[in-house]
C-alpha cells in the first residue's frame, strides 16, 4: 500500500459527470490559504510519524472531490508543499488547464497530474458537460509543456463497463503524446452514487460474505483507504476517506486534531460500518459480496471467490499492522452520529 494525504482545495466542480454524484455533496466551498497552511503542517507531522513508525514516506495529493483549479490558490498550495519537502500530485478534468494555469503549476513544482478525460467528441460533452475541443487542446499542450518535470497520466473511468472503449481512449491519447494511464472501474462514492450492481444490502450473498470472512478469522475486516489514503476536506475537517462523498464523518478540525489523534475514530467507523462503509464498494465485505454475486450470475469464474478472499485477508492483515504500529486501539463504542453542520463557503 502506498501512503498519500489528499488535501481538498475545493469540492466544487465545473464538470457534471454522470458517474459522479455531485448533487449528493451537502456543502461546498474553497479551502482558504490559512486552512491549507495548517493542513500542510498536519501532513508534515504525520509524515514524520509514518517514517518513524511505518517506515514509509508520504505523497501529497491535491484533489478531494472537486476541480482543484477552481481555487486560485492551488498553484501556491503546490509551491508550499514542495518547499515542505513533499512529492506533490494533483488531479483535474483538464477543462481549466490553460497555458497560464499550466505554467503556474509547473513553476510551483508539480510532479504528477492525473487528468480525467475518458471520452471524446459529443460523447465527452454528454458525459462530462464540458467543451471537448478546449479540454483536448489543454491536455495536449500541457503534455508538451510538462515533460520531463511533471508526469501526465490520463484517467480512464470505465463508466460504460466496456474494456474496448477504454482501449480506444487509450489509443486516442497515445496519439496525442500521453504515455501513462490510470484505469478505474465505476466507484459508488460511499453509496452516494446509485449503481445497480452495488446494492449490497439487497443481495443474499452479503450474509454469505460475512460468514466466509468470519470463518477465516476476519469478523470485521478493515479497509485500507482510511489509513493509506488520508483525507482533509476543504473546510479543514478530517474525514474517513475520499469515499465519504456526503461528508458524513467529520472527525475534527486540523486546528484541533492530528492525523494520529483521529485514528481511533476511523477504526470505530470501520467497525460499525456506518454511515459510509456499509454502502461503499471498497468495503471488504461488499467487495466479496459483489464477487459472489458475479459468480452466481455467471459473470465471473468460480476461482474469483478464493482470489478475492485472499486479497481481502492480505489487505486486512496489512491494515491491522499499520494501526498496531501507530499504537491505535478501537474504542469500546462507535462514535455518535455526526451532528448536522452549517455549510461553509470560503472564497
Amino acid at each position: 500500500m502506498s501512503f498519500s494525504i489528499d488535501i481538498e482545495p475545493t469540492n466544487r466542480c465545473n464538470a457534471k459527470c454522470h458517474f459522479c454524484p455531485r448533487d449528493q455533496t451537502p456543502h461546498q466551498g474553497l479551502m482558504s490559504p490559512e486552512v491549507f497552511t495548517q493542513s500542510l503542517g498536519r501532513a508534515a507531522e504525520y509524515r514524520e510519524l509514518a517514517l518513524d513508525k511505518l517506515g514509509e514516506d508520504v505523497e501529497l495529493s491535491l484533489c478531494g472531490l472537486g476541480e482543484p483549479l477552481l481555487n486560485r490558490h492551488t498553484p501556491e498550495f503546490v509551491s508550499q508543499a514542495r518547499r515542505a519537502g513533499f512529492e506533490v500530485a494533483m488531479s483535474s478534468n483538464g477543462a481549466l488547464l490553460n497555458e497560464e494555469r499550466g505554467k503556474a503549476l509547473l513553476e510551483a513544482g508539480l510532479q504528477r497530474i492525473l487528468i480525467n478525460v475518458g471520452a471524446e467528441g459529443d460523447e465527452y460533452e454528454s458525459v462530462y458537460q464540458l467543451p471537448f475541443g478546449k479540454t483536448r487542446d489543454n491536455v495536449a499542450h500541457f503534455v508538451e509543456m510538462a515533460e520531463p518535470e511533471c508526469a501526465v497520466q490520463v484517467v480512464l473511468v470505465d463508466y460504460q463497463r466496456d474494456p474496448e472503449h477504454v482501449r480506444k481512449m487509450e489509443r486516442y491519447w497515445r496519439e496525442r503524446g500521453v504515455n501513462s494511464f490510470v484505469r478505474f472501474d465505476i466507484m459508488n462514492r460511499g453509496g452516494a452514487l446509485f449503481v445497480d450492481h452495488m446494492q449490497f444490502e439487497s443481495f443474499p450473498q452479503l450474509a454469505e460474505a460475512r460468514e466466509i470472512l468470519a470463518s477465516r478469522g476476519a469478523d470485521v475486516p478493515l479497509c485500507g483507504a482510511p489509513f493509506g489514503y488520508l483525507f482533509i476536506g476543504y473546510d479543514g475537517q478530517y474525514y474517513l476517506c475520499c469515499s465519504d462523498w456526503r461528508k458524513e464523518t467529520p472527525m475534527g478540525s486540523v486546528f484541533d486534531e492530528s492525523f494520529r489523534s483521529v485514528t481511533e475514530k476511523k477504526l470505530s467507523y470501520e467497525v460499525s460500518r456506518s454511515p459510509v462503509c456499509n454502502t461503499c464498494n471498497h468495503d471488504p465485505i461488499n467487495r466479496l459480496t459483489e464477487t459472489l454475486k458475479a459468480i452466481d450470475d455467471g459473470a465471473a469464474p468460480s476461482g474469483a471467490r478464493e482470489e478475492m478472499i485472499d486479497s481481502i485477508l492480505s489487505d486486512n492483515a496489512y491494515v491491522h499492522g499499520i494501526v498496531d504500529k501507530l499504537g491505535a486501539k478501537v474504542p469500546d463504542q462507535p462514535p455518535a452520529p455526526a451532528r448536522p453542520r452549517i455549510p461553509i463557503r470560503m472564497e
